[in-house]
């Protein structure tokens, strides 16, 4: 067997396509994907592709002749099976050993897997990941919920980035994957209190089952003012995870004195920001991207030990064949918080039952 199914995004089409195997270097190890998570940014390549590869090129993370239009075969949340090691790369894991680990080739320069031309992703059924970085999977913990541990380290990552402390008051904007694991990870260093701000309705009722002490609905109240009120000259910590530029600069002109504000939503297009507002105020602005391995590790854990209501997350899976209809429907008006591909499987997008 050489050849393999695999999912590749190009000029905003997702496409079901055979392509070699890969072949593992030294350093590196084959593995077989047993599922991953539809990411918020693996929407934004296949509707914004052309800007995320213009930033990348502009910042030498990608050849400048790349092509605009070059295909990349997605995929980053995983939980795999060991299959085969490269040549002088000592075995840590057995083939048909459950791993997951950080979607970084260090071996080829930091590039990432799932997000980086001619490299095979997670949506495929092989790829490549470097066997120094290889986490093993608890026999007890669910393949599905190890695909949440990509997600949960962004979250745990942004936390890390605000330096916060139990006092402060938390406000999360946006209770998708990533605002959730945000959720999951503020609770986990013991913040008091975590407002949770999202127009639908279910997510703001698991947004409260993940840790959040007050949910709003942001056309309908004020969501920074409630913050604002409840910490009473404390610290305000913001972290947007709406992935809407457009309100970042709402956040900062509401934002109280001194406050912080995390970004974690990925923004490739121009926006307009006041920062007179910011400066008065003297607020923190920080940015949030991807984590350190050791963030990832520490995600692994808090799943693993059970802390983390992830099938709450977790509302549909997929096969091979309903991928491009599951990226119709994420990229439309939803309820989906994570569909989780199965790339051993065929099939449409099937609700996730959580018996």
């Amino acid at each position: 067997m050489s050849k393999m199914a695999a999912v590749a995004v190009q000029n905003g089409q997702i496409s079901n396509i055979e392509v070699d195997i890969p072949t593992p270097a030294t350093g590196q190890v084959l593995v077989k994907s047993l599922a991953c998570g539809i990411c918020g940014s693996d929407l934004h390549i296949a509707r914004h592709g052309e800007e995320v590869f213009e930033i990348y090129k502009k910042m030498g993370a990608l050849p400048q002749d790349l092509p605009s239009s070059a295909p990349i075969m997605l995929g980053h949340e995983f939980c795999a099976e060991v299959v085969s090691y490269g040549p002088e790369t000592p075995p840590r894991f057995a083939p048909g050993t459950r791993v997951t680990c950080a979607p970084i080739l260090l071996s080829q320069g930091g590039a990432g897997v799932g997000v980086t031309p001619g490299l095979s992703g997670a949506y495929s059924e092989y790829f490549i990941v470097d066997a120094e970085l290889l986490l093993e999977v608890p026999a007890h913990l669910s393949t599905l919920a190890v695909a949440i541990t990509e997600p949960l380290a962004v979250g745990v990552h942004a936390v890390n980035r605000a330096n916060i402390d139990r006092d402060c008051v938390a406000l999360v904007a946006g209770c998708g994957a990533i605002g959730l694991a945000t959720i999951a990870a503020l609770k986990h260093q013991g913040v008091k209190e975590i407002v949770a701000s999202d127009l639908q309705a279910n997510k703001r009722e698991v947004a409260a089952q993940f840790g959040a002490t007050h949910t709003v609905d942001p056309s309908q109240e004020d969501e920074v003012a409630l913050a604002a009120q409840l910490a009473q000259g404390r610290r305000v910590v913001i972290f947007e995870c709406v992935g809407i530029h457009q309100l970042i600069n709402g956040f900062i002109e509401r934002a109280p004195a001194h406050a912080t504000l995390v970004i974690t939503g990925v923004h490739t297009a121009m926006t307009q920001v006041n920062f007179g507002y910011a400066t008065v105020k003297e607020m923190d602005i920080k940015f949030s991207y991807y984590y350190s391995v050791e963030e990832f590790a520490d995600s692994l854990n808090m799943l693993a030990s059970g802390e983390v209501a992830w099938q709450k997350m977790c509302t549909a899976t997929v096969g091979m064949d309903g991928i491009a209809d599951a990226f119709n429907t994420l990229l439309g008006p939803n309820e989906h918080i994570k569909v989780i591909l199965e790339p051993g499987r065929q099939g449409e997008l099937t609700p996730f039952s959580q018996s």
